[in-house]
């Protein structure tokens, strides 16, 4: 179930602003106006789920963004070598990420290979751990 039009335009400019994303540029990569991208993001207009799909592929964005969830999904390391009972990442997510974070979450969703995914996971662990270490 997608969410209401209010809340889904509401998404968009925070994500939007999270790139450092113009709402000019926007309406540019999907072909409205920029007024009409702020009506969107007031929640003045509705959004009809083809554009939707066009402001999700501008920002880079899983079109599931602005679906309901059931449930919030949290994404963890698989336990290994360099496994630590730290916090969990998502456990203090900021709002909005910022574009380095964006651009690695794009690269990472790049990788196909599950197995590819996992080694970057553990190398990733790995140089967090060391990095711990050093700062003990």
């Amino acid at each position: 179930m997608i969410k209401n039009h209010k809340e889904v335009g509401a998404e968009i400019k925070r994500i939007r602003k999270s790139l450092r994303m113009s709402q000019m540029k926007l309406a540019e990569e999907v072909g409205v106006s920029f007024q009409q991208i702020q009506k969107y993001e007031k929640g003045i207009n509705k959004i009809s789920v083809e554009m939707i799909q066009q402001i999700a592929k501008a920002l880079g964005i899983p079109v599931n963004t602005f679906f309901e969830k059931e449930k919030l999904l949290i994404i963890s390391e698989i336990p290994g070598k360099y496994y630590s009972k730290r916090k969990n990442l998502m456990d203090e997510a900021p709002l909005a990420l910022n574009r380095e974070e964006m651009a690695l979450l794009k690269l990472f969703q790049k990788v196909e290979n599950r197995k590819i995914r996992e080694s970057l996971m553990t190398q990733l662990s790995g140089i967090i751990e060391l990095e711990r270490r050093g700062k003990s």
